[in-house]
Formats: structure tokens, sequence, C-alpha cells
């Protein structure tokens, strides 16, 4: 070291103060910062909703609100929760699925913590490194606590590892985005039969593999797959009918063909299949009425969907698509043109057991449930999912699977 080094002076120390805030699921802002403790080994919260860590000169202060409590704090909380869920709505973005799935991480979240930190530094490098320190710790609380984090008044949503989920500019450093997988509590679902949360489980991960979001507070379904379900000669005598009423709309809707024309061109078929008492009480209505709608015609026509389930339950196609398209409707009207008499029909079905398919009706009605959200959120369906498609689904399988007591067709209950 030389003379003149000898001569500096130190330079002078600049306290650095910023902020953060912290969205997170847990509703108790107590037990946030209980969390919290059990990171860092802090004894003797006590209740309260303040704490600060401490290195050094680095201080971060911690303070943890919630709507569910009392005064300002409350009050401060929920215009925060239902400010950030409100702006990534409105954030014009490319990336909607990005900004979907952050609008439900937001959505889900029921606590913020407010974040400041402090410390001492004498230039750039010592600012970035005691930053670096930092945002370790704050990251790491992120994780711990489910949530996303935004630092200042940048309006950039970032994940537990420092990620842009999205940014005011609808921007993202991500490929894809889920929220936090929220786990439902030990007890929930307690009386249900085992087979009924293990079926939700199944369900959940293939949607959390797909990108899917659900709440995972749907209800369960409580149907046991040894109890007696739906016989062969039922799903025939319903996949006829659903053939009879979708062949007959698409003549009327499609061909533009008169109601004698269109039952002149269907008869025949309810004659083959000795049908005339396989229809439910809409179905007859409908077809008996030569005044039909038009709006009843497309509702009738979409029965192509539910006849293609049917088609599956029997055996007749392995093929129960990803519901992202319509079925192939020429080539189940082929499948059933192969079985052109309910003896031929029954004799070509092997119906899957039942445990497979209250499977897939569990699993449609979650898929429905996020296509009704969306629409409630005048948002697409997720993913590209055809809604229509889902809806028809949910129906045919909620019927299959004996669900809601066995009830008839056109009772089957298809609310979310």
């Amino acid at each position: 070291m030389g003379l003149f080094d000898k001569r500096k002076k130190p330079k002078p120390l600049e306290r650095v103060n910023e902020a953060a805030m912290l969205f997170c699921p847990e509703p108790d802002s107590k037990k946030v910062l209980e969390q919290v403790g059990e990171m860092f080994q802090i004894k003797n919260i006590d209740g309260r909703n303040h704490i600060t860590l401490r290195q050094g000169d680095m201080e971060i202060g911690l303070l943890a609100s919630s709507p569910s409590e009392e005064g300002d704090n409350a009050r401060y909380a929920r215009e925060q929760l239902e400010g950030a869920a409100g702006y990534v709505y409105h954030i014009e973005t490319p990336l909607l699925e990005m900004k979907r799935s952050l609008f439900y991480h937001l959505r889900q979240c029921k606590s913020l913590v407010q974040m400041i930190y402090t410390f001492d530094s004498a230039d750039p490098g010592e600012t970035e490194e005691k930053e670096k320190q930092i945002m370790s710790v704050l990251f790491g609380i992120t994780e711990k606590l489910q949530g996303v984090i935004t630092f200042g008044d940048s309006m950039a949503f970032l994940n537990s590892k420092g990620q842009v989920i999205l940014d005011k500019e609808g921007k993202s450093g991500l490929d894809f985005y889920m929220p936090a997988e929220v786990p439902v509590p030990e007890d929930w679902g307690k009386e249900a039969p085992p087979e009924s949360m293990e079926r939700r489980n199944r369900s959940m991960k293939l949607l959390w593999d797909r990108h899917v979001y659900v709440t995972p507070w749907l209800p369960l379904l409580w149907e046991k797959a040894e109890e007696p379900g739906r016989t062969a000669e039922e799903v025939c005598a319903r996949a006829a009918a659903l053939l009879i009423v979708s062949l007959y709309s698409e003549c009327r809707i499609g061909d533009h063909l008169s109601y004698e024309e269109a039952r002149e061109f269907v008869d025949p078929i309810i004659e083959s299949y000795k049908a005339e008492t396989y229809f439910s009480p809409k179905e007859k209505e409908y077809l008996d009425n030569p005044d039909s709608t038009e709006q009843e015609q497309i509702q009738f026509v979409w029965q192509y969907e539910n006849l293609w389930v049917m088609e599956w339950a029997l055996g007749l196609t392995d093929d129960l698509f990803w519901p992202d398209h319509i079925c192939d409707v020429p080539g189940s009207v082929r499948l059933m043109k192969s079985c052109p008499t309910i003896d031929a029909l029954q004799a070509a079905a092997k119906l899957r057991p039942r445990r497979e398919l209250l499977d897939q009706a569990d699993l449609v009605y979650r898929l429905h449930w996020a296509c009704d959200d969306a629409r409630v959120m005048g948002m697409p369906a997720p993913r590209n999912l055809e809604d229509g498609v889902i809806m028809e689904r949910h129906r045919a399988l909620f019927w299959l699977a004996g669900c809601d007591e066995m009830c008839p067709w056109d009772e089957v209950d298809l609310s979310t």
C-alpha cells in the first residue's frame, strides 16, 4: 500500500431502502409469519403480525395482513389483493394462459406481506452483493408461502425463482406457469369413500400435467365403483336414441329438410333399433314437434358428442380424445351403421367397468368447471378446450357412471 493510499478517507455509507409485496394463499396473517419464523428458527412470535430479520447492517421488516382481520390492516389487505388481481386481469397480452394462471394465483391469495429491506452500502458493488443476499431470503420466503412477489412500483409479478411471470407490458420470462398447488386439508372429504379422493387426485394430477388450473375445492363424486351401474342394454338403447335425434337434427339444421322429410329419413332407423321407447321425454317431444326452433335443432345436433361417449363406453372405440375439438361425426355414424339393430349393437358391446366411467366423469366435471369459470371471467376456455364438447361429455359420463342416484337422462345435473 502506498503513502497516499494510507491517507484515503473511507467512502461515506448510504442507507439503501427498498420495498416489496408478497401475496400468498394462507388466510391467517399470524400463521404466515409463523411459517417465516420456522424458516429462520425464530421462536416466540406469539401471534404478532410483524417481525424483523437482521444480519449485520441488513434488515428485512415483514408486516403481514389479511382481509379477515379488523381495522385498517384488513382494509388495506383487501384493497391490495383485489387491486393486484384486477390489475392482472386488465393487462393486455397475447400470453393469455400466463395471464389466466397468474390471475387465478392472485385470486386464491388471502394474505399479503409488506417487505421493507434496508442496508448500508459504500458503492454499487456492495449494493449488488447485499441485494443478492436479500433477494435470496425474499424468494425463499415466497417459495415457503407459495406466493407471488412484486418489487417497488414495477408491477412485474415474479415467482419464487425470481422469474417474471408477467409484467405491465404483458411480457413473461416463462414458457408456462401454474398457480400454487394449494393442498386440501387431510380431513377434507373424510366422510366420502376413499376411492372418491383417489379419483379426484388422479384427475387433478392429469390436469396439472396439462397445465389446466382447477380449484381444489370442487365436490367429490361419492359413487362407488363396485355398486351396480348402467347395464349394457341401457347404454345401447341410449346410443340408439342419440344417433336418431342427432341425425334428425342434422337433417333439419344442416340439410334444411322439412319436418316430414326429416322424419321420413329417421323413421326406418327407429324401426330398425325398435327405439320407440328409448327416447327421453324431452327427446320424444322434440322429435314429435314439427315446429322446433333452430336453437333446439342446434342443441340436439350436439348429441353426436354424447353418442361418441356411448360408443366409447360400449367398447366400439377406444378414442375418448382430449376435448379440444368435436368428435368425428361421420365416424360415429359409421360405428352405429355397423350395428344396425339393437341385437347387433348389444352383441358387439363390451361395456367398460364403472370405475373407468367414474374416473372420466370426475375428470370432465373438473374440466367443465374450468370452462365455466373462464366464461364467467370473460375469458376463452383454457388451453383451447372446446366447452360445448365438455358440457355434453359431462352429461353423457354422469349418466353412464350413474351419478346423482342414477338419475334419468333429462335430469343430469350439469352445474359446476
